[in-house]
């Protein structure tokens, strides 16, 4: 009997435990995905902001561009991917030190290296492959021929083709240079496999 009631002690013991556990992971969930949801409302009505700027004031010989902050970062263009119905800001963050873009790329895409927005030559900008399909989350489901559109500060919207999709080492930074100088190209990056790889897409200028 005393067998008994060590056991049951121990069962209940057990459980508390897992209860606690599943507690715990249940708020960590719902606090993610909370602030996921804050932060893709507050994205979009950075894009809206941005759609609405007078971009006229804006040419080649401005010395002070009409420009958007996003908590702290500058707008340097817009992101969108109609299949997938993603549209982001791309944040300028200056130096691309992994820890110096933990912070943005929480908030959203980030220029990773590269020209400006639509010039000529190869713009690279990283976003979290988040499970919950937001910032790069569902890039996974594009393929060859699939359009990102790039908008700058001039206002212009240009439409890219998806001409090559592969996974790579996070060191290759083979994936940054262009592929021809004076064609305008963009490439995404996301992680994958557990952060150990890297989902490369790579589109040019149609």
């Amino acid at each position: 009997m005393k067998k008994n009631s060590i056991e049951l002690k121990i069962y209940k013991a057990i459980f508390c435990v897992l209860l606690i556990a599943a507690i715990a992971i249940l708020g960590i969930v719902i606090y993610k995905y909370g602030s996921s949801q804050v932060n893709e409302k507050e994205s979009q009505e950075a894009v809206e902001a941005f759609s609405n700027i007078d971009f006229s004031k804006n040419d080649e010989e401005s010395e002070n561009l009409v420009q958007l902050d996003y908590k702290g970062y500058k707008i340097i263009g817009i992101v969108k991917i109609p299949k997938i119905k993603i549209e982001y800001p791309i944040l300028e963050i200056g130096d691309i030190d992994p820890e110096n873009a933990k912070k943005p790329m929480k908030l959203s895409i980030i220029k990773y290296w590269g020209e400006n927005v639509n010039d000529y030559g190869n713009l690279s900008i990283a976003g979290h492959n988040n499970k919950d399909g937001t910032m790069f989350g569902k890039t996974k489901k594009l393929e060859i021929g699939d359009i990102v559109e790039l908008t700058d500060l001039k206002g212009q919207t240009i439409q890219y083709s998806i001409y090559d999709i592969f996974v790579t080492d996070p060191n290759d930074v083979s994936i940054l240079l262009p592929k021809d100088e004076l064609v305008r190209e963009v490439t995404l990056i996301t992680c994958t496999n557990g952060n150990k790889q890297r989902l490369i897409l790579k589109a040019k200028e149609i």
